[in-house]
């Protein structure tokens, strides 16, 4: 039996490790700074919780699932580990970072959201030039196990995480709003949170069909006169667009700087 490494059992990596073991058939070895975090996932997800040095002697293939900032005090550690497939879901560390430092050339990123949760999540995958045919398809397979799979380059992912990765966070804030909103009007919050989040999927599977500009239908279900008009002017006179633009840029730079961060560590 294979077996496949989680460094880092915190919110993205347990939502994976939840997520594929019902599926695999590999032995999924864990591994936390936290001992517990590490033994609390096991239990749930019939994994085995280990020490660093005995999941690196181990597991053929290793998730770096830790903060960016994390990663330079492991570095040492994985190092070591030789003929090793390396998987980073760290935000702003490069290829090129990551090669340096692990040795190896058989290191793909992937950039996940907490969409894994419920197997939905929307991840990007970046695999360096040296990673195996076979390595990239038994990653995508393994991605696929919580959502869905785009394979993108490099220099597009500080753009993912800013409209997929770090975007879901506003889509909750939006769905938050318009449940608030309507609390006010006299609805109970969960009931208001409710319409709404049935209402975003059937706004997603018409954009989905891929026929016609979010603009046009939006135009489509305004009346003269009518209250969604009056909804709409509302959003315009402040700019909604303008303010998702803004964050979306927000995420991509922080995710510049990190990787600025993560070349001047490794310097």
């Amino acid at each position: 039996m294979s077996k496949i490494g989680f460094i880092g059992c915190g919110t993205m990596g347990s939502a994976i490790v939840k997520a594929i073991a019902p599926h695999t058939k590999e032995k999924i070895l864990l591994y936390d700074i936290d001992e517990m975090v590490a033994i609390s996932l096991a239990k749930i997800s019939g994994g085995v919780s280990l020490p660093l040095k005995e999941l690196l002697s181990e597991a053929e293939t290793i998730v770096l699932a830790v903060k960016p900032q994390v990663l330079p005090l492991l570095y040492g550690d994985l190092y070591q580990a030789t003929e090793k497939r390396w998987i980073s879901l760290a935000a702003g560390v490069s290829l090129e970072t990551l090669v340096s430092n692990l040795g190896s050339e058989e290191v793909i990123r992937i950039m996940p959201n907490i969409g894994a949760e419920v197997s939905r999540s929307v991840t990007a995958i970046t695999p360096c030039l040296g990673a195996s045919k076979e390595f990239i398809k038994e990653t995508l397979a393994l991605v696929e196990k919580f959502g869905s799979a785009h394979i993108l380059k490099e220099e597009h992912l500080a753009a993912f995480i800013g409209v997929s990765a770090s975007a879901i966070a506003t889509c909750f804030e939006f769905l938050h709003g318009i449940a608030l909103g309507g609390v006010q009007q006299g609805l109970p919050y969960k009931e208001a949170l409710a319409l709404i989040s049935e209402t975003m999927e059937s706004a997603t599977a018409l954009i989905r069909q891929g026929e016609r500009h979010p603009q046009e239908l939006q135009t489509g279900v305004c009346s003269p006169q009518g209250t969604t008009i009056e909804a709409l002017n509302v959003v315009f006179d402040n700019s909604l667009a303008g303010i998702l633009m803004e964050s979306v840029w927000a995420a991509s730079e922080r995710a510049l700087e990190l990787e600025m961060l993560a070349k001047k560590e490794n310097n």
